[in-house]
C-alpha cells in the first residue's frame, strides 16, 4: 500500500501551485483586487510578496490567488483587511468554517422584524445599532443589505403607510441605519484604490438610503465610492463627476419621484456627462423613469455588486 505518500502527478500539481508565474493585473482580475490594493497589503500586512522578474515586473502563484480568494470572502462577510490579511491560509479556512457553522446547538437567525420595530417605535438609538451591526457581522455586508437593510426599510415604509408610526419614527430609522451603513463602509474603502464612482441623487429626491446602500456594495466590490447625497442638481453632479474624475456614475431614484421629470433630468445629465462614463439608474423608481439611452438600469443590489466586480476587474 502506499497510502501515506505522495504521488509525483501530485507533487508536480502542489509545486505548480506555488510557482510564481501570474502578474499583477492578472490576480487583480482573477481576485477583484485592484494592483494598487495588493501593493499596500504587500507593504502593511505583509501578504502577498511576489517574486520579480529580472525587468522588476512582479509575479503571484495560483497558492497566492486561492488566498487573496478567501480573504475576499472574509471582507465580504464583515471582517477588516487588516484581521484577515496577515492570517496564513489554514488559519484563514479555519475562521472561514467557523464563520459558516454555528456551534453545537446554536442557530442563526435574524432578528425578528417585529423586535427591530419595537426599537424603532421606542426611538432606542442604541438597541437598534447594537442590532444592525451584530446582523451585519454575522451575515457579511452583501447578504445583510439582502436580508435585513432593505426588507426593514420596506416595513418601516409600510408601517408609515398603514398609519402605525409617525414620520419621526421613519426619519429616525433611516438616520440610525445611514450610520450603520457608513460604518460598515469605511473599512472596505480604506483598503481600495480602484476606480471611482460617484453616487447622487437628482433635485426633488431626497431619499439618500438608496446611496449609502450603494456605496457599500461598491466599497465591498474595490470601487471607490464618492456619495453626493440627495437632491443634487444635474450641473452640480456632473461638476463633481468632473473633479473626481469618476469613471462611472450612480443615481438613486425613489417611487416617490419616479416618472417623467427624472427622466428629463437623466437626459440632462447624460448629456452633460462624457460618453465613455457609463451611467448607472437604480431604486424602486429607476424603471418607472424610463431612462434614456447611455444609461443602465440596475435591477438590485446583488447586480449592482456583480457590476461593480467587473469594473473593478477591468481596471486594475
Amino acid at each position: 500500500m502506499n497510502d501515506n505518500k505522495t504521488s509525483p502527478t501530485d507533487a508536480r500539481t502542489t509545486m505548480r501551485a506555488f510557482e510564481p508565474s501570474l502578474t499583477i493585473g492578472a490576480v487583480a482580475r482573477a481576485t477583484g483586487f485592484s494592483p494598487d490594493t495588493l501593493r499596500v497589503w504587500q507593504k502593511r500586512y505583509g501578504f502577498p510578496v511576489p517574486q520579480r522578474k529580472p525587468s522588476g515586473h512582479r509575479l503571484y502563484s495560483t497558492a497566492d490567488v486561492r488566498r487573496l480568494r478567501r480573504i475576499s470572502e472574509a471582507i465580504a462577510r464583515g471582517h477588516r483587511p487588516g484581521q484577515v490579511v496577515p492570517l496564513a491560509e489554514p488559519r484563514l479556512q479555519s475562521l472561514l468554517t467557523e464563520a459558516s457553522v454555528p456551534p453545537r446547538g446554536e442557530t442563526r437567525t435574524l432578528t425578528p422584524t417585529s423586535a427591530l420595530m419595537a426599537l424603532v417605535r421606542r426611538h432606542d438609538a442604541a438597541g437598534l445599532t447594537s442590532s444592525l451591526l451584530t446582523e451585519a457581522a454575522t451575515l457579511g455586508p452583501i447578504e445583510f443589505l439582502r436580508l435585513r437593510a432593505v426588507p426593514m426599510v420596506q416595513e418601516v415604509g409600510e408601517a408609515w403607510s398603514r398609519g402605525d408610526i409617525g414620520i419621526h419614527h421613519e426619519h429616525f430609522f433611516s438616520e440610525r441605519l445611514s450610520d450603520v451603513l457608513r460604518a460598515l463602509r469605511l473599512p472596505h474603502e480604506r483598503a481600495v484604490s480602484g476606480p471611482r464612482i460617484t453616487l447622487a441623487a437628482l433635485s426633488g429626491e431626497t431619499h439618500g438610503l438608496g446611496l449609502q446602500m450603494a456605496a457599500l456594495v461598491a466599497a465591498v466590490a474595490g470601487l471607490e465610492p464618492h456619495v453626493l447625497g440627495p437632491d443634487t442638481p444635474v450641473a452640480e453632479i456632473a461638476a463633481a463627476v468632473k473633479a473626481r474624475r469618476a469613471s462611472a456614475l450612480g443615481v438613486s431614484i425613489s417611487v416617490s419621484t419616479a416618472g417623467p421629470a427624472s427622466r428629463d433630468q437623466l437626459a440632462a445629465l447624460r448629456r452633460a456627462v462624457p460618453a465613455g462614463i457609463p451611467i448607472l439608474v437604480g431604486g424602486q423608481g429607476a424603471r418607472r423613469s424610463h431612462p434614456p439611452g447611455g444609461c443602465i438600469i440596475v435591477e438590485d443590489l446583488q447586480g449592482f455588486f456583480d457590476w461593480a466586480r467587473r469594473m473593478a476587474a477591468r481596471s486594475a
